[in-house]
């Protein structure tokens, strides 16, 4: 069974010595640096793998086709670690200024990805509003996790699917579906000038390991991350929940080093983000402590706590 904390009142969670979850939450600011330090960490790596890559490429000459796919793995895991600090930013957690919070994002988070920042944070709210409901606009989930599923997201068969949908345009404004359209023509053009930059210097067999990264392994890996994050382990795979609510699901996964990776910019702790959604996951560490500490919810957190790989194979086998 699958728990969460919507519904329980902040005013409701108090700890072993009374101090109430709403004035503990007061003091939790978000620590930019720490936020910064993190992004830096995705780029230096992503830089990191793509030196090593075109370094191998020029010494090695014949070993480029050994290193494309493996190699587009790793940019693709990359991505998706970068990409989930827009999250942070879609909340007002990577600077105080809500307006340099949203230039810094569009620059070095949300280009790369053709992302409109404004328009994200818009139908991200609505899966704050909507989880577990036809509704929600963020709906991975809403497909169990099969061979064939897995098989389609890595084809770009899903990619096409989601892009194709309606959805999320619909509780967008005309001028942030512009906004949309603008992004996603400057990520074009982002890649594009990447890829003549490789081609022009003859790295062309690192341009095709950037295009499986981006246009392929990391649409993977943020599908999947959603659907563990929130599918239910016994909703059956033919279920349709675009027309029937899937209900609200939400884990905590254990933060070691891979995970935290993976489950970046707080994911692992997705449940509590869901409770609390405007602290920053720089805090999140700190909640779970004390809420563990509290007799109204540390069974649920102790409950809801699992590992990405148990859930892997608790959702394949699932009917």
């Amino acid at each position: 069974m699958q728990y969460n904390l919507e519904g329980i009142s902040f005013d409701e969670v108090v700890n072993n010595k009374g101090i109430s979850y709403t004035a503990f939450r007061s003091r939790l600011q978000p620590a930019y640096s720490k936020v910064w330090w993190d992004i830096f960490k995705g780029y230096f790596f992503l830089l990191l793998i793509s030196a090593i890559f075109i370094y191998l490429d020029n010494r090695y000459h014949s070993a480029k086709w050994i290193l494309i796919l493996p190699f587009a793995i790793l940019i693709g895991y990359i991505t998706a670690f970068i990409a989930l600090f827009i999250h942070e930013a879609g909340h007002f957690n990577i600077h105080p200024s809500k307006k340099i919070n949203d230039t810094l994002a569009t620059l070095f988070l949300c280009l790369p990805f053709g992302l409109s920042m404004k328009s994200y944070r818009k139908i991200h709210w609505q899966h704050h509003l909507y989880l577990g409901t036809p509704q929600d606009t963020e709906v991975s989930y809403f497909n169990a996790l099969t061979k064939l599923f897995i098989l389609e997201t890595l084809t770009g068969i899903h990619l096409i699917r989601t892009i194709s949908k309606k959805e999320k345009s619909e509780v967008l404004t005309k001028d942030q579906v512009r906004q949309s359209r603008i992004m996603l023509f400057g990520g074009l053009l982002f890649h594009s000038i990447i890829l003549i930059l490789l081609i022009y210097t003859n790295n062309w067999a690192y341009a095709i390991t950037w295009v499986l990264g981006f246009g392929v392994f990391f649409p993977f890996f943020a599908t999947i991350r959603q659907l563990l994050e929130h599918r239910d382990e016994l909703a059956h795979h033919a279920s349709n929940f675009r027309a029937q609510p899937h209900g609200k699901v939400t884990r905590l996964f254990v933060h070691t080093l891979l995970s935290s990776s993976f489950g970046a910019a707080g994911f692992t702790r997705h449940l509590i983000h869901h409770w609390d959604p405007q602290i920053s996951y720089t805090r999140l560490g700190e909640i779970e402590e004390f809420l563990l500490n509290c007799e109204r919810v540390a069974p649920v957190i102790l409950s809801s706590k699992t590992t990405y790989l148990k859930t892997v194979k608790k959702l394949l086998a699932a009917p």
